[in-house]
């Protein structure tokens, strides 16, 4: 029998996808929204998201422009709808990785 070795889960992805549902995202000190708006609101899309941020953080960029400017490309704004959100959700993607020490 053939045995397939799982890889272990990146800890990273494992945490954004925990996150982004429950996320409190806050601008100037006040709540603004709670959650991320996947498209299609499932595991899978969610997976996907944090696997491309995951991918936008390994580059090094972990400033929130940076990260905000990559959150309104096509790749991640085919998971995520961003739009004028984007540096609160950057910022609190990385304050959450960072707390957390993963940064």
């Amino acid at each position: 029998m053939i045995e397939l070795q799982q890889a272990e889960p990146d800890p990273i992805e494992t945490a954004i996808v925990q996150w982004c549902r429950k996320a409190d995202l806050y601008r100037d000190g006040e709540l603004v929204r709670q959650g991320v708006n996947l498209l299609g609101s499932n595991e899978p899309v969610a997976k996907a998201w944090a696997k491309l941020v995951a991918g936008h953080l390994a580059t090094g960029d972990h400033t929130r422009d940076g990260l905000a400017k990559f959150l309104l490309s096509r790749d991640a704004s085919g998971h995520v709808r961003a739009y004028s959100s984007a540096p609160i959700i950057a910022e609190g993607l990385l304050a959450m990785l960072t707390e957390r020490n993963l940064l």
